[in-house]
């Protein structure tokens, strides 16, 4: 493509070299030119045809007929500038077709977590065909109720409590399990990091999350306002702090249930009306709340669905371990860790229950 662009271009250019006044030096300049519009044109069509060569081709013919129409007769140094538009012509048209080529590849596809290729099967987590509690080996199909149809992320067909019988039980415990994992996945983060930090070496006052109350109970303060990068020094009372926790969270959270919201500005979306938040769930990212764009595409938002609940029920549980661990030890997870791993054999489940201290006396 560019190798007839640069003929034509040249074979003009040694009709009326005459004209020219210095024919030799501008043929260098424009070979030079044409040299490099060359390589990078080839690249793209390359790519271009192999996603979508129809296009792709239909794309070069255009650019080189547009080339040859502004190709000029003599190359002054204002004519020079033609085949450089019409080469950075032809380049970006290539390159438009090859991006078409690519979403139109991919629109039967969807990014995973941390964007994969694909989410990783559906039919593995939705449906009749998702994963249950027990292998189907082992589990009469016909035993899982008939209202757990695989529709809802994290269904693995088991409720013996039948708590899911009712529809509107389903819904109201769905938001109960939902926020209580979030919470719990925050919870976890912030009971293991604090305490290894401050058993690093970091300055934290009440690492240990079980102390951390009592020291705001004892007469304790906390920087409201700290940011990593400095900390504003306005010390709160528990009192005030839960004050103000109540009023922010209260007033997100009120909105959240009736699924509305007011009228603003978010970085990404610009200026909303409040009828954005219509018919969304309010249990999840979208609307003008969605910074990493996780909702844009629904097949692997419907993944990411599953692999937040699975997660939060693992935090659930772990914090409940962490609250039963301090009980017993009187230490927190990050030092059972610790020493743990400084002495296997020595510090584990077995032996701290098996300590005559622990032992129960008649």
């Amino acid at each position: 493509m560019a190798t007839a662009m640069r003929s034509d271009f040249m074979g003009a250019a040694v009709q009326s070299g005459a004209a020219a006044p210095k024919p030799t030096t501008q043929k260098f300049q424009v070979s030079a030119i044409f040299k490099k519009a060359q390589k990078q044109a080839k690249q793209v069509q390359e790519s271009a045809k192999q996603k979508l060569p129809g296009n792709a081709t239909q794309v070069v013919k255009k650019g080189q007929k547009a080339a040859k129409k502004a190709a000029p007769a003599a190359p002054s140094k204002k004519q020079t500038q033609a085949p450089k538009k019409a080469a950075s012509k032809v380049f970006q048209g290539a390159k438009k077709a090859g991006n078409k080529a690519s979403k139109q590849a991919g629109a039967g596809s969807s990014k995973g977590w941390f964007g994969e290729e694909r989410a990783s099967g559906l039919d593995k987590w939705y449906g009749p065909s998702r994963a249950l509690f027990l292998p189907r080996g082992l589990l009469d199909e016909a035993e899982i109720p008939g209202y757990l149809n695989g529709q809802l992320a994290g269904d693995y067909g088991y409720d013996p409590l039948s708590l899911g019988k009712d529809p509107e039980t389903v819904e109201k415990y769905r938001s109960y399990e939902l926020l209580h994992a979030r919470w719990a996945m925050l919870a976890a983060a912030g009971i293991v990091i604090p305490e290894g930090l401050q058993a690093n070496g970091a300055d934290i006052y009440g690492g240990t999350w079980f102390e951390t109350g009592a020291e705001m109970l004892n007469g304790g303060t906390l920087n409201y306002f700290a940011v990593p990068w400095g900390v504003v020094n306005n010390p709160l009372p528990l009192a005030a702090v839960t004050g103000i926790e109540v009023v922010l969270m209260g007033a997100v959270e009120r909105f959240r249930q009736q699924g509305k919201g007011p009228k603003g500005y978010s970085p990404g979306v610009g200026k909303f009306d409040s009828d954005i938040f219509d018919r969304l769930d309010n249990l999840y990212p979208g609307g003008p709340f969605d910074p990493l764009g996780l909702a844009d595409d629904p097949e692997a938002f419907a993944e990411l669905k599953v692999k937040e609940i699975k997660n939060g029920r693992l935090a659930m549980v772990a914090v409940l371990a962490f609250a039963i661990q301090s009980y017993v030890t009187g230490e927190g997870p990050y030092a059972n860790w610790s020493k743990h791993v400084a002495d296997p054999f020595g510090y584990n489940l077995l032996t701290i229950v098996g300590n005559e201290d622990r032992l129960p006396t008649l």
